[in-house]
């Protein structure tokens, strides 16, 4: 497959992972720190556009720094590297297979949960690319259309051709976790056949909450797509304080069909996009 970074993610300028999957109207902060914040952007614009990274440095949260270079190789480097970990398994069945680690270097508290997926290319009608599968996941209109668990999902600013910021809202979770607001950086690029997708929240300073929603903070949502002749492969992490206290073996029991769900609506949609 051809080097796609100038097409990943292309959607419209007004917008585009559900502990499986989640994701985020910009406003700042009013009189005088809305002006320091937008000068920081306009000086740390001016250094990111000349290099190859992919997010401005006030983009970055804390604990990333030193963490992750959000280069496309850096991006690369750490994704592989967390494939390389192992995860003792939670569950497997029918071509869903979820693991967890209980930290990582981002966040001590958080586990990492894994999520492989394998769906045979019989079941398409037509079989779908893997651009297609990347613009049913993150094209807004799209993600609306097959995804009930975003109330709201769209770009709130361009940065580059394959990077934005994202606002996504989640509908109620589970009976019990309430909505949740994400404000996430995000890219796309491909490399060697195989599609990355790579998103973290940003600082919460950045945007200020207008709609006194409780705000998520997403420390790790990894996505590669790869195929073969037969086979698309799903290869997912997450690591995601949603900011309530539910005990982890609640959340756990539930996850092996949230997931399936998740994917099944995903899958479905594929099947009929034209």
């Amino acid at each position: 497959m051809e080097d796609q970074d100038e097409e990943m993610a292309q959607v419209p300028e007004e917008g585009s992972n559900s502990i499986a999957m989640k994701i985020f109207s910009c406003c700042f902060n009013p009189g005088n720190k809305e002006i320091e914040i937008n000068s920081e952007r306009r000086r740390s614009n001016l250094i990111y556009e000349s290099l190859d990274t992919f997010f401005p440095s006030n983009s970055i949260r804390q604990e990333e720094k030193d963490k992750i270079k959000f280069t496309k190789i850096g991006i690369l480097e750490y994704i592989t590297n967390m494939q390389d970990l192992v995860f003792p398994l939670l569950f497997e069945e029918n071509g869903i297979k979820i693991s967890k680690r209980n930290y990582t270097e981002i966040n001590g508290n958080l586990p990492l949960y894994r999520f492989e997926i394998t769906k045979h290319k019989s079941f398409f009608t037509q079989v779908p690319s893997i651009d297609s599968m990347l613009n049913a996941m993150t094209n807004p209109e799209l993600r609306k259309k097959w995804d009930k668990n975003m109330k709201e999902y769209k770009i709130v600013e361009k940065l580059k051709k394959n990077a934005d910021i994202i606002r996504v809202v989640t509908s109620k979770q589970l009976a019990v976790i309430p909505e949740k607001e994400f404000y996430d950086k995000r890219v796309s690029f491909s490399d060697g056949g195989n599609l990355y997708l790579f998103s973290s929240s940003v600082p919460e300073i950045n945007y200020v909450n207008a709609t006194n929603l409780d705000r998520g903070i997403n420390y790790i949502c990894a996505l590669v797509i790869k195929e073969d002749e037969d086979n698309f492969y799903f290869d997912c992490f997450n690591q995601i304080d949603v900011n309530i206290n539910i005990p982890v073996e609640f959340i756990e029991s539930n996850l092996l069909n949230k997931v399936r769900t998740f994917f099944d609506k995903y899958f479905e949609f594929l099947n009929v996009l034209k």
